[in-house]
């Protein structure tokens, strides 16, 4: 009897409820409808409020109707607008985003840049984390530089960088900085012609030095010699951007200039910069090694022997970076010599890859022990696809740590051989081998669409 009871009991309680869950889902929806509704609102004070309540509530289904408020003939009910569309973060505000950023008020620019970056950097746009990792690597001299971007592969609209692209010339200094931070982000090729005339013409540091930046992230050699100049600027801070761009860009034709300024003594550099940028630790000096080791210029063979034989563990690693990607095997035996006396653990490993480079595949495990290492992953990152493939043996006996970087370096650098070598991971009982897995499917579908 009283398991009967309180079966009555709890069949009322659940009934209740669900009656009351139904009632609240139903009192939501007609909210949601009614703030939709007021969106149309002759009182501009309504249309801003029910506009501000649906982006604080991100409130998908509300987009289209927001949409229109961007052309809205009250300034603060377009702003309120673009910030709510910016809240709920819905790539059909794209457009809204475009018109946003050409508006001339600067507080609906920021918001219409900040607009068009997110709907390519959140998922399912195509960034992943593994970027901040690449990018922090290929530029370690600034705390402050924004590591996103977008995958390669990811196409942008062309109007969205164009709008963007125009406020390269405002005369606000902080949009100018946004909208050169924006087009790396967005790997906007197209913005190169308006970056390389905007660069000219900027006074201010930070904002060339975000502009150079910009331009490495876009990756096109070509557009690096614009570059070249800025070598020998005053101000540290630029030259250093530059120098290494220079040399992530592999622009040969820099090579001269670096050469050059590498050998320069201390009073030539006196003359150039009008003061001595150098550090005990010759600070000036390691970048341009840097720089030239990543063009790999047969111009910096006697550069990169020298270096061999420095004491600085530094110099000997991008001295062996340096002729291995020369790509001259008649280094072989030097370089051969040189790894079994090694003792650097980091400049051996440059050593490794240099033999690699120059046909030692078998110094490749060495690469692949050490894959889940930053400097390892990014030599990794260097193959090309014939060689790539000489990795997928790896995949098999490696930690799982190691594979993860090896299955980022097949998404990113192999062919479409490795989609079924990423497969055969996509069920790993390692839930981060398995995303791995799977990002790397998602790369090389990206990259060979079809």
């Amino acid at each position: 009897m009283k398991s009967w009871k309180f079966r009555i009991v709890v069949f009322v309680v659940l009934f209740l409820a669900s009656v009351g869950m139904s009632s609240a889902l139903q009192t939501t929806d007609r909210t949601v409808d009614g703030l939709i509704y007021d969106l149309k609102s002759p009182d501009p004070e309504r249309r801003k409020e029910a506009a501000k309540a649906l982006g604080a509530n991100k409130v998908n289904k509300a987009v289209p109707d927001i949409i229109p408020l961007i052309d809205d003939s009250n300034s603060s009910v377009k702003l309120v607008a673009a910030q709510a569309l910016l809240n709920i973060n819905d790539p059909r505000a794209l457009p809204a985003y475009i018109k946003s950023v050409r508006d001339p008020s600067l507080d609906l620019q920021k918001i219409g840049i900040q607009g068009i970056v997110n709907v390519y950097v959140t998922p399912p746009g195509g960034f992943t984390t593994d970027m901040k990792k690449a990018a922090n690597f290929l530029n370690p001299l600034s705390d402050t530089y924004n590591p996103l971007m977008v995958e390669p592969y990811v196409p942008v609209s062309e109007d969205a960088v164009k709008a963007i692209a125009d406020l390269l010339f405002s005369s606000d200094k902080g949009i100018r900085k946004d909208a050169t931070v924006a087009l790396g982000i967005l790997r906007a090729q197209a913005a190169l012609p308006a970056i390389e005339d905007a660069i000219e013409k900027e006074k201010d540091v930070g904002i060339k030095v975000e502009m150079i930046r910009t331009i490495y992230k876009i990756g096109d050699p070509t557009a690096g010699e614009v570059l070249i100049p800025m070598i020998r600027d005053s101000n540290k801070q630029v030259h250093d951007e530059a120098i290494l761009a220079l040399g992530h860009l592999k622009v040969k034709n820099a090579v001269p200039p670096l050469n050059e300024l590498y050998g320069a003594g201390i009073e030539e550099r006196k003359k150039v910069f009008g003061v001595v940028p150098v550090s005990g630790k010759d600070d000036l000096q390691r970048k341009l090694l840097q720089a030239l080791a990543y063009i790999g210029d047969e111009r910096s063979a006697e550069i990169f022997e020298s270096a061999l034989e420095d004491s600085r563990d530094e110099f000997r690693r991008y001295g062996a970076e340096g002729l291995g990607r020369m790509g001259d095997t008649g280094y072989m035996k030097l370089l051969a010599t040189r790894y079994l006396r090694e003792k650097s653990k980091s400049v051996k490993l440059a050593m490794s890859f240099a033999l690699f480079l120059l046909g030692r595949e078998e110094h490749l495990v060495e690469l692949a022990d050490n894959a889940n290492n930053t400097q390892a992953y990014y030599y990794l990152l260097e193959c090309d696809a014939e060689q790539v493939k000489q990795i997928y043996i790896y995949v098999h006996t490696e930690p799982a740590k190691q594979k993860v970087a090896i299955l980022n370096v097949l998404g990113l650098r192999g062919d479409l051989s490795a989609l079924p070598v990423a497969e055969e991971l996509s069920n790993d009982k390692d839930t981060n081998v398995a995303s791995a897995a799977n990002l790397a499917i998602r790369r090389l579908h990206g990259r060979f669409p079809g």
